[in-house]
């Protein structure tokens, strides 16, 4: 969560004002041009950026122990722009998406914004649903290779290796030591001493 500025938070308190909180849109695939909406009545510039006035909403979060966290996010689709442009990025799928809160009072000061990544989209005559996740993958394995004191995840006289003596490997650094080749061991010393791997 950002941290308001000043500005912004005068602007929260006072009573009355003629300031709004609006939601600014950013679609961003690959290295095409990013899509910029804004729900509002009119066009609005903000950062040097024109963003288009637009229907579109945006769920709560949902989370639970057997999914990753996800929303949706709706738009119009009244016009079919947005099925042409999703035709035209195969689906936008792994496409970035950013939700920025602003008040017109305060000028290019960011008051919130959440990150995402489009996972899959559907349209209809009216809408077009996107579902959006995290950027990073809760399925995936990281780092890849387990991080041991005194065991090397490399094969042996392989490119990580490198070595290309007559000596027989056991995968300690003691070993490794032995054969010269310490340089290149892949075990993470300082790690530090105990667990299931821990040697005596």
């Amino acid at each position: 969560m950002l941290s308001l500025s000043t500005a912004s938070i005068i602007e929260k308190n006072k009573v009355a004002t003629d300031g709004v909180y609006l939601q600014l849109l950013t679609i961003k695939y690959k290295n095409e041009d990013p899509i910029r909406l804004v729900y509002n009545t009119e066009d609005i510039t903000f950062n040097g950026n024109l963003y288009h006035a637009y229907d579109f909403n945006l769920s709560d979060v949902k989370q639970n122990s057997s999914e990753i966290p996800s929303c949706n996010l709706t738009v119009s689709n009244v016009t079919g722009t947005i099925q042409a442009l999703l035709e035209q990025y195969d689906g936008a799928g792994g496409a970035k998406v950013n939700i920025s809160i602003i008040n017109t009072n305060i000028s290019d000061v960011v008051l919130e914004q959440e990150n995402f990544v489009v996972i899959s989209a559907t349209t209809n005559r009216d809408k077009a649903t996107f579902k959006l996740g995290p950027g990073f993958s809760m399925y995936r394995r990281f780092p890849l290779t387990r991080n041991m004191k005194d065991f090397c995840p490399f094969k042996f006289k392989g490119i990580e290796c490198g070595y290309s003596g007559t000596g027989t490997c056991n995968k300690t650094l003691n070993n490794c030591r032995k054969l010269g080749n310490s340089e290149r061991f892949g075990g993470t010393p300082t790690v530090p001493q105990g667990g299931l791997y821990a040697r005596k």
